[in-house]
């Protein structure tokens, strides 16, 4: 039975009308929140996610009996049912979107696993789950790496795929709106079954190759052989897998959305984790109606130590090499699933700043719900009171990063984290451009970075620093020590100044008359699972780069209170930009500066 407290919560939460519909033309979109429902022995907390204005939710869904291989008859049957009531509920709330869980590739209890089929369905297939796990080199089944009863399947299975078929088609017949797919991993060594290596040699293929001998075991030879080659088809394995159910599952509900689990634990991960378990974000994204990363192990706060832990540089990354498909980030504080409130919203604030959507662990005790709902419920309604015209800005940039994502298959460590953070801590404004979108930006951009000089971006055929040269534009190599002060020199006039608080960020966004600015506290420190400190910033000092010095009103909305700043001071650079200068007296968390001719 809730507490008293929670129940006139909900009272309130419905008299008021929470809107969680969001500012596009589909759920998911950006601006949107996430939850997921459920955490080791509880689930089903739609209630608490809507009133944290979710729009999105994970559920289980029929992924319990995904892994284990049905129940019996009876018991399928009210699992069913229930998950269905559940679905109901959570839609009669007002939450637009619930997706399912299913695993991608585990098996748990393999001795078990089909016992109870009814033959019927025992008959759809013509080999036992025994058969469909991955194989190493030697065709023998690998042991997962979660160890235990799991057991790894192979998404290029044909029985796998058939019987994740039956688990897509059960959850979306039972109201659900789509599935998001866990752990969509190959091995560490790889899968040398018969079916991959059929894939192999197709991947080959289509690249050029001639291949004379395509027996198994010359195939599998071969992959040992072509080791770059066969991490790069390992890390469309999952794309692949995720392209069919998808396609699958819109042939039952057009509308049907599906994601997965794209990892991503730590930012560091971006490309070790492609040669590890083949979690290739730029190719798996090519088959999702969104992405997915999950469980990165510290959200946005100061440490212990004065240090701060950031997560907006690898979203910028991340973006990057997604296309025009929405990011969606879970972060989870120092590896605890129970994130204090303050800094859930800090991350919040820090991901939509970097646009990208937050998902949530709603997962709280009871004795806890009311004190995080109070907390993270008027942050998200002053969030998406002042969203709408934020989306639709654009973000400024002084200079412009290339981030070569494909460089993946050469080595494990992402340099270009490295040069984002950098300039994140300096507060220097950017863009991240990948292969795929570089010459658009290219052409805006006037001070460009790289980690190597050599780069050639697609689709030009001479070094970035030719390119640089012949079209008057200044390179900078970001491989060198302190290139920073290089950078400083080079920009004279950077489009925001913050002084007084190196803890402070910002980002500008704006339209044809209207100037944005996100600033937000990283001076949060977590105590415990549901206890954080904000130590707020004091006397900063904001100084804007703007090119009509005619301000007709500066305003300062915060989730504590909006004030106009009437105390500002313009200083021209030359004949059309200036510095607008003002000063904030305190920001606890985070707080939109609103500037208007």
């Amino acid at each position: 039975m809730r507490h008293i407290c929670l129940t006139v919560l909900l009272l309130i939460f419905f008299l008021c009308g929470f809107q969680v519909s969001c500012f596009s033309e589909e759920a998911w979109d950006f601006f949107s929140l996430h939850a997921f429902d459920h955490l080791d022995n509880l689930d089903k907390q739609a209630e608490p996610a809507y009133e944290c204005g979710v729009s999105v939710l994970y559920a289980t869904g029929v992924g319990v009996c995904g892994y284990m291989g049905i129940p019996p008859a009876e018991q399928w049957e009210n699992i069913k049912r229930d998950v269905q009531k559940y679905v109901q509920h959570a839609k009669s709330l007002g939450i637009p979107v619930v997706l399912g869980y299913l695993c991608s590739t585990s098996i748990v209890g393999l001795e078990t696993f089909d016992q109870n089929w009814q033959p019927e369905f025992k008959q759809q297939f013509s080999s036992p789950p025994n058969s469909w796990l991955q194989q190493n080199v030697k065709g023998e089944p690998l042991l997962s790496w979660y160890g235990g009863d799991y057991r790894p399947a192979c998404m290029n299975h044909p029985e796998w795929k058939k019987y994740q078929k039956y688990m897509v088609k059960t959850s979306l017949e039972i109201g659900l709106d789509g599935i998001f797919f866990d752990n969509p991993t190959v091995h560490q060594e790889g899968c040398y079954c018969p079916y991959c290596m059929e894939e192999f040699l197709h991947f080959l293929e289509t690249r050029g190759d001639k291949i004379k001998d395509t027996s198994l075991n010359a195939l599998r030879e071969l992959a040992l052989k072509k080791p770059v080659e066969f991490k790069k088809f390992r890390c469309t394995i999952a794309r692949n897998f995720l392209s069919e159910l998808r396609n699958y599952a819109r042939e039952i509900n057009p509308k049907a959305v599906i994601t997965t689990n794209n990892s991503l634990n730590s930012p560091e991960v971006l490309f070790s984790q492609c040669h590890r378990y083949a979690y290739n974000i730029k190719e798996m994204s090519k088959s999702q109606d969104f992405v997915v990363i999950e469980d990165m192990e510290s959200a946005p706060h100061r440490t212990s130590q004065g240090t701060t832990v950031e997560c907006g540089p690898v979203y910028d990354l991340v973006n990057s090499i997604i296309g025009s498909k929405p990011l969606v980030a879970v972060t989870i504080a120092d590896r605890d699933y129970h994130t204090p409130p303050n800094l859930t919203n800090l991350a919040i604030f820090e991901a939509f700043a970097r646009n990208t959507n937050y998902m949530l662990w709603p997962i709280w005790e009871e004795s806890q719900q009311g004190k995080m709902l109070q907390t993270i419920r008027p942050f998200m309604q002053w969030l998406k009171r002042n969203a709408p015209p934020i989306i639709t800005s654009k973000r400024r940039n002084d200079v412009l990063l290339y981030f070569p994502f494909e460089e993946w298959s050469k080595h494990e460590d992402c340099k270009e984290l490295n040069i984002v953070r950098k300039l994140n801590q300096l507060n220097i404004l950017y863009a991240v451009a990948s292969e795929d979108n570089f010459k658009g930006y290219f052409t805006e951009a006037n001070i460009i970075l790289a980690s190597e000089t050599g780069f050639i971006p697609p689709p030009y055929s001479t070094s970035i620093t030719e390119l640089c040269r012949r079209n008057n534009k200044i390179f900078i190599d970001a491989s060198r020590p302190n290139f920073e002060k290089e950078l400083k020199t080079c920009l004279l006039h950077p489009s925001i100044k913050i002084q007084g608080n190196e803890m402070v960020r910002g980002i500008i966004r704006e339209t044809s008359d209207t100037v944005f600015i996100l600033l937000y506290n990283l001076n949060i420190e977590r105590i415990s699972s549901y206890e954080d400190n904000i130590i707020p910033a004091r006397d900063i000092s904001i100084s804007v780069r703007i090119s009509n010095p005619s301000i007709g009103k500066i305003l300062l909305s915060t989730p504590e209170r909006e004030q106009d700043i009437a105390d500002y001071e313009i200083t021209k650079l030359g004949d059309t930009d200036a510095y607008l200068t003002f000063h904030i007296p305190e920001l606890p968390l985070a707080g939109i500066v609103i500037i208007k001719p």
